[in-house]
């Protein structure tokens, strides 16, 4: 218990001296002077390069300790290379990400990997490069040697740790597969390497040379890796163990680690917000559970206890399971632990002393490449073995694994006579919970709109979010995620507001990706709105208000649409301004309604006086991003809502808003942006927006 408080008082302690650099003046509100050293170049497939910085200055003011940053690289020319020292003008934001249920926490990311703020810069003032180190020239004579091979970006992910080559659809066949593990260079690659070196080492028939060979062999191929945070924890586990073997004394591999984990926290605490770090750890106490349950004599029982105990985790951590993973892992892991990686390996070590024979051993693994990975993408898209589980159906299968689980311990007979009762009894207990008529939640899709309204399983959306060069999304990140959550597998209403690609950039994804019954607005096929159309859905009846005329290019061409069920109704406005504003009031359609979306996100441009009267909210919900460019909701806005006293919430700023129809009135279900510390950082680091102003 001691050790257990003197870590969370570090680990605050930590935090504390981490982030103080960011109460630096203006830090968040104009653009500023850094200068620092590269440490990582994430190249991307389309767009912007990413940097991660370790800044030196700031302002002119040496920073003590060195803050990490995450920078967009949007400079005509390559982006700097690791270790080059740079001085450029940066615009920062503390650590955020988009808040949706499903989605990806990127907030949660960045502190776990020691990034206590992003931002983006378009050039230098001044570029420093650094000196080619050993490791840079051999990656480089790698690299060049593999130009013209169709597997160089695997045979680059596998020896120096580089996989900017992969593709999304590389991507998409690892995780469809379960074989992402494969490709990072962690525990498996480490170990195998380790063990190698064991052999060698025990032919001189003692301990440490045979730990001194393993030590270095581990060593060099982690220094090759660039020594990712994966490497390094199976390093450090490693030299532990073989200082142990060296020493003749034995420890248990809950001991082994448990002080892994104690020294990795003791460096970086923020380690604990790591994902990754979690599953590596939890991966390595499966398999010591399932080679003491499963006897850990063969490999195929090992992986067979390592895939049960590690599903709940990856339902939990990645919304689904591949159900091929198993028979994949249980044919890949040896054919990579036998062949591939030890090949490879050789080529690394041949290529500067006698490039030739590297170079026949590369095309060999070329050979050996190409077919294997054209086989797993064509299994990938033939059988789609990924299956994404609702929030009910993981309920479902971690019920089922643990009744599993517990028929294993002693007298637990009584298990499935229970697991059968709560099975029968569900569907009343689902019955007996009194269900809302209808909810809303207004997505948080970063400068851009999506509005989720949903009966049941019945679902309205209404616009899809941006589209980015990059080839980031907001139907893969934020919509198709939240969809999957609530067991929606199709759309009754798919409506386009305007043809901006912040409300449709995803319009002809979605459509692809599933069913879509009725498509309304700004569709090439679809049917335009126009002031007057009626329809029924369900116990709500949908009214189009505008435009008068169809067009659905300009913000003032927005499909304004009228949602209500005779008590409680929503006002979806688009990017109307006030000219279009006006037109609506002049048509003398009643626009009242108790939860208004602002029109054009919060802008001066819309939202006039006497329209906000006419609508007269209960709720006002601004949806624009966080820390935008454009200052959206623009205090002009803010101040007139205030006066009428009515409730504004910002959606970069509270996450995704959800509100449920609850009789008269619209229930909102959290009154603050949800979750831990981090995710709320930028509340205690700046003096508090206007959405928080009013809820207080």
């Amino acid at each position: 218990m001691a050790c257990l408080l003197f870590g969370l008082v570090w680990a605050l302690c930590y935090s504390h001296w981490q982030l103080t650099w960011l109460h630096s003046p203006d830090l968040f509100q104009r653009s500023q002077l850094i200068a620092g050293t590269v440490e990582r170049v994430q190249h991307r497939e389309s767009g912007a390069s990413r940097l991660i910085v370790s800044l030196k200055s700031l302002n002119g003011q040496v920073l003590s300790p060195r803050p990490r940053v995450l920078l967009s690289w949007y400079g005509q020319s390559g982006p700097p290379a690791v270790g080059d020292k740079i001085q450029s003008v940066s615009r920062l934001q503390p650590p955020h990400g988009l808040l949706n249920p499903g989605s990806f926490n990127s907030a949660r990311w960045l502190l776990g990997q020691g990034i206590t703020a992003r931002g983006y810069l378009t050039g230098t003032l001044a570029h420093q490069a650094a000196d080619a180190s050993s490791r840079a020239r051999l990656v480089q004579h790698i690299a060049a040697m593999t130009t013209d091979l169709p597997a160089r970006r695997w045979l680059l992910a596998l020896s120096v740790g580089d996989r900017s080559g992969l593709t999304d659809a590389d991507w998409d066949m690892l995780r469809g597969l379960g074989v992402s593990h494969l490709f990072a260079i962690s525990g498996l690659h480490i170990g195998l390497v380790a063990g190698l070196g064991l052999l060698v080492g025990r032919l001189s028939g003692h301990r440490l040379p045979a730990a001194t060979v393993a030590g270095a062999l581990a060593l060099g191929y982690a220094w090759l890796a660039g020594f990712s945070v994966p490497t390094q924890r199976a390093l450090l586990m490693l030299l532990l163990w073989l200082g142990l073997f060296c020493w003749g004394r034995f420890w248990s591999g809950r001991r082994l680690l448990l002080l892994t984990m104690t020294l990795l926290l003791a460096v970086m605490p923020w380690l604990a917000l790591d994902m990754g770090f979690w599953l590596s750890v939890l991966a390595v106490a499966a398999l010591m559970v399932s080679a003491g349950w499963l006897g850990g004599q063969s490999l195929w029982r090992l992986q067979l206890g390592l895939s049960l105990l590690l599903l709940p985790l990856i339902m939990l951590f990645f919304g689904g399971i591949s159900w091929l993973s198993l028979p994949i892992n249980m044919l890949l892991i040896p054919l990579f632990s036998l062949l591939l990686i030890p090949l490879l390996l050789l080529a690394c070590v041949l290529v500067l002393p006698v490039p030739t024979l590297a170079m026949v051993v590369l095309m060999l693994l070329n050979g050996l490449f190409e077919p294997l990975m054209s086989g797993l993408h064509w299994l990938n898209d033939s059988l789609s073995p990924w299956q994404t589980l609702s929030a009910r159906a993981q309920g479902g299968w971690l019920l089922l694994l643990l009744l599993s689980f517990g028929l294993l311990l002693p007298r637990a007979r009584w298990l499935p006579a229970l697991a059968i009762y709560l099975i029968l009894l569900q569907p009343d207990v689902i019955e007996q919970k009194k269900q809302p008529r209808w909810e809303v939640r207004i997505l948080d899709v970063g400068q851009g709109l999506s509005v989720l309204v949903t009966q049941g399983e019945r679902a309205l959306l209404y616009d899809t979010g941006n589209r980015f060069d990059s080839g980031f999304n907001m139907a893969d990140g934020v919509i198709l995620p939240l969809l999957t959550r609530l067991g929606i597998d199709e759309l009754d209403y798919l409506v386009i507001s305007h043809d901006d690609r912040d409300h449709s950039g995803n319009r002809d994804y979605l459509a692809a990706s599933l069913p879509v019954k009725h498509r309304r607005g700004a569709w090439p096929d679809g049917q335009h709105c126009r002031a007057g159309q009626v329809e029924p859905w369900g116990v709500l009846t949908l009214r189009m208000q505008w435009p008068l005329t169809p067009s659905g290019h300009l913000n003032n061409d927005s499909c304004v649409l009228h949602i209500g069920d005779g008590t409680l109704s929503l006002l979806l406005t688009g990017d109307i301004e006030a000219q279009a504003e006006r037109g609506l009031l002049a048509t003398g359609q009643s626009v009242a309604a108790q939860l208004l979306l602002s029109p054009h996100h919060g802008s001066r441009s819309s939202s006039s006086a006497a329209f906000n009267r006419a609508v007269a909210p209960d709720w006002v919900v601004h949806t624009a991003g966080f820390a935008n460019r454009w200052g959206f909701p623009s205090a002009e806005v803010v101040a007139r809502f205030e006066q009428q006293g009515v409730p504004q919430l910002i959606t970069g700023e509270h996450g995704m808003v959800h509100l449920v129809a609850d009789g008269q009135h619209w229930r909102l279900t959290l009154s603050r942006r949800p979750g831990p510390w981090y995710q709320r950082l930028n509340g205690w680091l700046t003096t508090g927006g206007s959405s928080a102003k009013s809820l207080e």
